[in-house]
């Protein structure tokens, strides 16, 4: 009984292959086995100790299934058989004259009335106990009591649920907090007027949340009538209400805010820093927080990028607060950091129309729409629209005329660009290029309108037509990009302002592989490609402002107070997530969000030892999750399931019969076939054989 099916909203990330064949994971595996194997063993327990209080035999307890008697261990202790099957799937328990396999339970029942010596019998087993059947056998049970087995296992998982919760609170539990460090161009954020060093203080009525919070409630609210937000911008002190309408372009609901960023650098800098962040005069060491930018002192990241945004052109003197050493105190350095050009290709890429405008910024008040297309600036072509934005800043203060294309119509709107000392990053694949001084996003086709003389594109014969429907990049220590590498860049889904932006982050040396159709071929689909290999160039008047410097996310610890708070903390914690699986499961059925969100085993296990890698209390937060889903996903009315069952059970109570043998076993094999397919589904996903987008 209990047939376990765990199914999570989580997220792939890199091949499974790769995952496991690192020998650092094969202790996360063992913890998540363990783990995954205590959660199952928890609902099956359940399961056993209300039956064994109803007098019910058990003949079974095995975690995983011995599906044709294969079995890695067993061992009989009473009267029950306890093991391990060799199908890691899930866990049951048999018990006498009970089996969710529809046939033997019939055959089961057949065998019941064939051991009664005399008397007639009903045609099927009635709510109230049978001499046909064993006293001690399931079927043989009120309907009150087989409710109680049946329900046991989800109870098990709900109390389960609770303590590890409540252990984990009680610990302290290091989570991010509800600040942004970027936002999305085109975005719900970024239309809102959200920006680099905002804080979100509550959403949709849930105060003081944590980056968690964030992500389960925009993924799971509701997308027609929008997640009440309240922001609060330290910048001027100011607190406002905004209603965000979460977008789905990009395969899940998002509104496009990037986690929070410290000023201190990570730990962990084996690999060095990307940009001329990794060039520093002393080099910037692991550790490291920034205090001071060219004399202003900063104390958050938007104060730093707000300080690295007035000259990005010239190099940056950075006072640094080192680390202590051993045996030695805590030093202050300054450190030059030069500035980072930005890298260039050389190809000028069609500009397309606008695709959002930003709430009460200088395009909002110019009445600029989405779907108007700029032709001009001052007169002047608009040429390159990656370095548009530029343009406009270097603007900031005066008067602007833009000419648009609207509708077919020319049409000349006069504008103020405002000074910009935030980021706006288009580090999403789709997201169209930013023009943050006017507060607009615009679209980015990936046909190449100009090639600039002498230029790397050049140099590599593409041509003004061209279409570049795939990119890779191939480091300078590899010969190839991996056969699974790359980013196809389709008419909906161009991404150049993405792969301009990844280009900025790379090793130097870098190269780029691109797939071009040529402008007699151009058009997806046509099948005629060629490849070509280019290097990037710095670019003479372009700077990039956070000059590759990366910093660790801002974390606050989450603690209970006492035992009765950690209970009632703990309390909460499993509630939210049971109804965050009812949830997503309800916007799965209708539709709203993809199901190839869904993660099997293996997706399971990386997401576990993800956790596992940020702390036990992490894990025992993991754990109450899965054990929320393995709880609502095994009551769902499915037969075969134990939800299915509690149906069957209503039924009989109702009617003071059960239902036919017939409709029963013809429902549990639909059940089953559902719950196999759905096992497909998730490995197919887990195994990259189906594709999550």
């Amino acid at each position: 009984m209990g047939m376990c099916v765990m199914a999570a909203a989580i997220f792939a990330s890199g091949t499974w292959l790769e995952w496991i064949i690192q020998p650092s994971s094969w202790l996360v595996i063992l913890q998540v086995a363990l783990g995954l194997g205590f959660v199952i063993f928890v609902h099956e327990l359940g399961h056993f100790l209300v039956a064994k209080a109803c007098g019910v035999k058990c003949e079974k307890f095995f975690l995983g299934f011995d599906v044709g008697g294969m079995k890695l261990a067993s061992f009989k202790w009473g009267e029950t058989e306890y093991g391990i099957g060799a199908l890691p799937l899930g866990g049951y328990v048999k018990m006498l004259g009970q089996d969710d396999n529809p046939a033997a339970a019939a055959e089961e029942a057949h065998r019941a009335r064939a051991a009664l010596e005399s008397g007639d019998l009903p045609a099927e087993p009635t709510s109230d106990p049978h001499p046909a059947w064993d006293p001690r056998s399931y079927p043989a049970q009120s309907v009150p009591e087989r409710m109680a087995i049946i329900s046991a296992g989800v109870i098990m998982n709900v109390i389960f649920a609770v303590l590890m919760a409540s252990l984990a609170l009680g610990l302290g539990v290091r989570e991010m907090t509800c600040e942004l460090s970027s936002v999305r161009p085109g975005g719900a954020a970024w239309r809102a007027g959200l920006r680099t060093g905002d804080q979100i203080t509550a959403i949709g009525g849930r105060k003081n949340p944590i980056f968690t919070d964030l992500r389960n409630g925009v993924t799971l609210g509701d997308a027609v009538k929008g997640v009440e937000f309240t922001i609060h911008r330290p910048a001027d002190e100011s607190t406002r209400a905004v209603t965000l309408h979460p977008d789905t372009d990009l395969g899940v609901p998002t509104v496009g805010v990037t986690s929070p960023f410290s000023i201190t650098l990570p730990s962990d800098l084996t690999a060095g820093l990307p940009g001329s962040a990794g060039k520093a005069e002393p080099p910037l060491e692991a550790g490291d927080t920034i205090r001071a930018v060219d004399g202003t002192p900063v104390k958050t990241y938007a104060e730093l990028i707000a300080a690295l945004s007035r000259q990005p052109f010239k190099a940056a003197q950075v006072s640094v607060e080192r680390r202590a050493k051993p045996g030695q105190a805590a030093e202050k350095v300054m450190v030059t950091v030069p500035p980072q050009a930005v890298r260039t290709t050389g190809l000028v890429m069609t500009a397309g129309p606008i695709k959002a405008v930003q709430d009460e910024s200088p395009a909002a008040a110019a009445g600029l729409k989405p779907g108007d297309l700029i032709t001009a600036i001052d007169g002047e072509p608009v040429g390159d629209p990656l370095v548009l934005d530029q343009r406009l800043r270097d603007m900031a203060g005066k008067k602007v005329t833009l000419t648009l294309d609207r509708a077919g119509a020319a049409v000349e709107v006069e504008l103020e660009p405002r000074v910009v000392s935030w980021i706006e990053d288009p580090r999403w694949p789709s997201s169209p290029v930013s023009l943050s001084a006017i507060g607009a996003a615009l679209r980015v086709d990936a046909t190449v309108a100009a090639v600039e003389v002498g230029s790397p594109a050049a140099q590599a014969g593409i041509q003004s037509g061209d279409r570049v429907v795939r990119v890779a990049f191939v480091e300078p220590d590899q010969k190839a990009p991996a056969a699974d590498a790359g980013l196809d860049l389709t008419e909906k889904s161009p991404s150049w302002p993405y792969v301009a932006s990844v280009l900025q982050q790379v090793r130097e040396g870098t190269k780029l592989v691109l797939e071009v159709e040529s402008a007699a071929d151009a058009g997806e689909g046509s099948g005629k490609r060629r490849t070509v290999e280019l290097t990037a160039q710095n670019a003479d008047d372009q700077f990039v402002v956070d000059r590759g410097l990366v910093f660790e996310p801002v974390y606050e610890i989450v603690r209970a107070g006492s035992f009765f708070d950690a209970l009632s903390r703990g309390s909460r914690k499993a509630m939210e997530n049971l109804s965050l699986v009812y949830r997503f499961l309800h916007k799965l059925t209708s539709n709203q969000i993809s199901p190839r969100l869904l993660g099997g085993p293996i997706e399971i296990a990386k997401q576990a030892g993800k956790s596992a890698e940020e702390g036990f209390s992490h894990f025992l937060l993991f754990l109450t999750m899965l054990s929320a889903n393995l709880a609502v996903v095994n009551f769902l009315p499915i037969p075969v399931l134990d939800g299915g069952h509690m149906v069957f059970l209503v039924y009989e109570w109702i009617r003071g019969k059960p239902p036919s043998e017939k409709v029963v076993a013809v429902l549990s094999y639909l059940g089953l076939a559902l719950i196999l397919s759905l096992m497909m589904f998730v490995f197919g996903l887990d195994l990259g054989l189906i594709p999550r987008r």
